[in-house]
C-alpha cells in the first residue's frame, strides 16, 4: 500500500502537473504536517506511476527553460487509485505514537527526571498544536486538508490531555 501514490494520483486527477510543482503544491498544503512524504519520494513515485501505465508522461519546453514532464493521471491510474482508496479504508493501519516508548521507560529514570521529561514532552506537544492551528489558517480553503489537520489537532489535545493526566500521576507518587 502506498499513500505517497495515493497522494499524487489524487493530486494529479484534479490537475496535471511535473514533479516539480507537485512538489510546490504538497508543500503549500502543508502535507508533511501529516503524512510522511519526502521530495525524493514524490520525483521516484511518480516515475514509476508513469513505467506502470498508470500515468501518461508529456514532456514540454517553455521558450529557453529546460523540458519538463507534465504527469496526467489515465483511466488505469483512475482504477489503480479507486483500488488504492478502497484498501485503505478497508485496513487504515496502525497508528504508533513514538512518545510512547518515553513513557514505557519512565520508570527507570528518578521520578524528578521523569516529571522533567514528561514537562519537556508536554510543552512539544503543544507546540505541534500551535503549529497545526497555523497550518490550519493557511489551509482553510481546503476542505480536506482542514478535516485532516482537525483530526491531528484533536490528537494532539487529546495526548496533552494524557500526558498531563500522567504527569500529575507521577508528581503524586513523589508525594
Amino acid at each position: 500500500m502506498s499513500t505517497v501514490n495515493i497522494m499524487l494520483l489524487g493530486i494529479l486527477i484534479k490537475e496535471p502537473m511535473n514533479a516539480y510543482e507537485m512538489k510546490k503544491k504538497m508543500e503549500s498544503m502543508n502535507i508533511r504536517r501529516w503524512t510522511k512524504i519526502s521530495t525524493p519520494a514524490i520525483y521516484k513515485n511518480l516515475i514509476n506511476l508513469h513505467r506502470r501505465g498508470y500515468l501518461d508522461a508529456e514532456v514540454v519546453r517553455d521558450g529557453e527553460m529546460p523540458e519538463k514532464t507534465i504527469y496526467t493521471v489515465n483511466e488505469k491510474g483512475r482504477k489503480y487509485f479507486f483500488n488504492l482508496m478502497e484498501r485503505l479504508a478497508q485496513n487504515p493501519g496502525t497508528v504508533y505514537i513514538d512518545f510512547t516508548t518515553l513513557v514505557a521507560h519512565l520508570n527507570k529514570l528518578n521520578r524528578s527526571d521523569a516529571a522533567r521529561l514528561m514537562e519537556e514532552l508536554i510543552e512539544n506537544l503543544n507546540n505541534s498544536l500551535t503549529n497545526l492551528n497555523d497550518s490550519l489558517r493557511h489551509n482553510e480553503d481546503l476542505p480536506e486538508a482542514a478535516a485532516i489537520i482537525g483530526l491531528y489537532q484533536d490528537m494532539y489535545r487529546l495526548f496533552c490531555r494524557w500526558t498531563e493526566a500522567y504527569l500529575q500521576k507521577i508528581k503524586e507518587s513523589n508525594s
